[in-house]
């Protein structure tokens, strides 16, 4: 049996290579980092040594059948990162069964206690306080930012977290961007960093504040407002994804990333400037609800700023190599893709449902309501779809590229279109008529708040035309309002019974409890919202899953409804059938979620199955 001598070298890891050197061998030795070196002349592998490196060189050396030599040094910290794994694999089953049996006592944690913290998060605070990175997989409407405030109180008295301390940043380059040069400013080390989309960053201002009585400093304003604000010694910092320039090189103890699924690519400058902040935390914490933003290759990203690939490998090499049947870039899934991953993220995933949180709590009814086009929009969606342009009304709209033609199809399915010089060629729609049938008059959503989410903003201004021209009393929900707009609009849906229909884009449905908990009418009787319309489809399943979960809450004791205005299919020049674009989005995005769910139920099989429960 060959040989592979492995040493620590100027934080680098050098691997001499002594025979394997077949193709196969090259890749799995190259996986080893996405930042692998190879020196022929010395037949020599040099990489960063991190904790994805060093677990995944044992494997390696099994697979290709050569024996692994370690110096001491380098022993030492591989038996560091296995004893942690072994760690987090122990605490994983203990998480379990407190999961499974809720008559197990916990202790108590600094919280407010009204209300009390359900169940779920008490296991997950106690979980935190053990190990040093989960990824808090909940659905929304679980309660995911008390959490990550009673964590960071947890972290705080622990002596995890140190209160910041002055640090001068001269001008420098960018360690995420090596091509951009950074200003000269103050910085900290030490404290927290939560950082989120930016429509939530206000949102967790008030939970931290609700539950733990911190007073974050918010990462928010104009440029040179932000890198003031990056400098401000406080417990918390909070930032959108936006304007994470502004803390790159801030030194934080203890990172939480909400909304994980916005790092699910490991070529964005987002996920670049994450990893810069990665190096410097001794804890981080991921949190989604929609982990799994397109398939499983974009977990792999998100799970190496967790932990740096000790859970899905070193690099995306490695992840193909290992999980599915090619290496190519468009990897294919094998027989048991998903079963493999589901067991892998296990260790550091807490996976939780609506119904594993609250048993016997009401659960989802969808419906799909089929629109047969009108004559027009039919003329239209055929001359697009089998030609490279069309005249429609006064525009012209010429299709090149696939995804521009697909936008341009669900565009007329919705009764619109944006022609060549982005003008809005608005023409009869179905769907519209329709959702005008559902809200007024004899329709079956007239007795209750109903949420309306649109793809386009043509969608938002034609609803709120037709409201209005109904007298429906409403509310729109849009890009490009403050937090403080935001916030009353918030609060006027959850505790005024009179708004009866909210409109809002697809990609503003994040972050909000739009339930209506509050909210009763003037004889006393409860107004809330259990009642969604989506009028149009993002193709991103998490867009579309964060939207349904706006009603589907921890507090919600209704019943939650989602009706799916899809158009029927039509006939082509040769009589065939033809199914519009709006029901293959549609498929394609419950195909997906489906892959979630199966994904999340392994896990927490293969954790049950450990413990000897099956």
């Amino acid at each position: 049996m060959s040989d592979l001598r492995a040493y620590l070298a100027d934080q680098r890891v050098l691997v001499h290579q002594e025979g394997g050197f077949s193709t196969a061998a090259t890749k799995w030795m190259r996986s080893l980092s996405y930042d692998s070196k190879w020196f022929g002349k010395d037949a020599m592998w040099s990489y960063p040594c991190n904790a994805g490196t060093l677990a995944a060189l044992r494997e390696v050396a099994e697979r290709l059948r050569l024996r692994l030599r370690l110096s001491d040094e380098l022993r030492a910290e591989v038996e560091n990162v296995e004893r942690t794994t072994r760690t987090e694999t122990a605490v994983r089953k203990t998480i379990q069964s407190l999961l499974d049996d809720r008559k197990i006592k916990m202790g108590a944690f600094t919280t407010h206690q009204q209300p009390p913290p359900w169940w779920h998060q008490q296991v997950a605070w106690h979980w935190g306080m053990r190990v040093q990175s989960i990824y808090f997989a909940l659905k929304p409407g679980l309660g995911k930012t008390r959490i990550g405030a009673d964590v960071i109180r947890g972290k705080i008295e622990g002596g995890f977290v140190r209160f910041p301390e002055h640090i001068q940043l001269d001008r420098r380059y960018s360690r995420a961007l090596p091509e951009n040069i950074l200003p000269a400013r103050w910085g900290i080390r030490g404290g927290a960093l939560i950082t989120c989309p930016a429509v939530v960053v206000g949102e967790w201002r008030d939970q931290l504040l609700k539950w733990q009585n911190i007073k974050a400093t918010l990462i928010t304003g104009d440029f040179k407002r932000k890198q003031y604000r990056a400098g401000i010694p406080s417990w918390v910092h909070v930032c959108g994804y936006d304007s994470l320039a502004s803390v790159e090189d801030n030194e934080y103890d203890l990172i939480i990333a909400d909304e994980a699924h916005y790092m699910a690519s490991d070529e964005s400058n987002r996920w670049a400037r994450m990893m810069v902040l990665r190096d410097y935390a001794v804890g981080a914490f991921a949190m989604s609800g929609t982990p799994i933003p397109n398939m499983l290759p974009s977990l792999w990203a998100q799970y190496y700023w967790l932990d740096g690939g000790r859970t899905l490998g070193p690099s995306p090499e490695a992840y193909r190599l290992k999980y599915f049947t090619n290496s190519a870039r468009d990897v294919e899934e094998g027989e048991d893709t998903e079963e493999r991953v589901a067991r892998a993220i296990a260790r550091v995933t807490m996976n939780l449902t609506m119904q594993e949180a609250f048993p016997g709590k009401q659960g989802k009814i969808t419906e799909v309501v089929r629109v047969a086009m009108t004559p027009e929009q039919s003329k239209y969606y055929e001359q697009v779809r089998s030609q490279q342009a069309a005249d429609v009304l006064s525009g012209k709209v010429t299709v090149g590229q696939a995804l521009l033609k697909i936008g341009k199809l669900m565009q007329i399915t919705q009764g619109f279109v944006f022609d060549d010089d982005r003008v809005v060629q608005q023409f009869s729609s179905a769907k519209l008529k329709s959702l005008e049938d559902m809200l007024t008059g004899s329709g079956d959503m007239t007795d209750r708040k109903v949420i309306v989410w649109c793809a386009f903003k043509p969608e938002v201004e034609m609803i709120t035309k037709m409201l209005a021209r109904k007298k429906v009393p409403h509310l729109v929900l849009k890009g490009g309002q403050s937090d403080k707009d935001r916030d009353a609009l918030k609060l006027s849906w959850n505790t005024d019974p009179e708004p009866r229909v909210l409109v809002g884009m697809i990609s503003m449905g994040i972050g909000l409890n739009l339930n209506a908990p509050m909210c009763v009418d003037e004889k006393g009787k409860p107004r809330r919202c259990s009642t969604t319309v989506f009028y149009g489809l993002s193709w991103k399943p998490t867009q579309l899953e964060q939207a349904m979960d706006r009603t589907y809450r921890g507090d919600q004791v209704e019943t939650c409804l989602y009706r799916f205005l899809l158009s029927e299919e039509l006939d082509d020049d040769k009589g065939e059938s033809v199914k519009p674009i709006d029901m293959r989005v549609y498929e394609s995005l419950m195909s997906k979620l489906d892959q979630t769910v199966r994904v999340a139920e392994e896990s927490s099989v293969y954790i049950r199955m450990l413990l000897g429960d099956i």
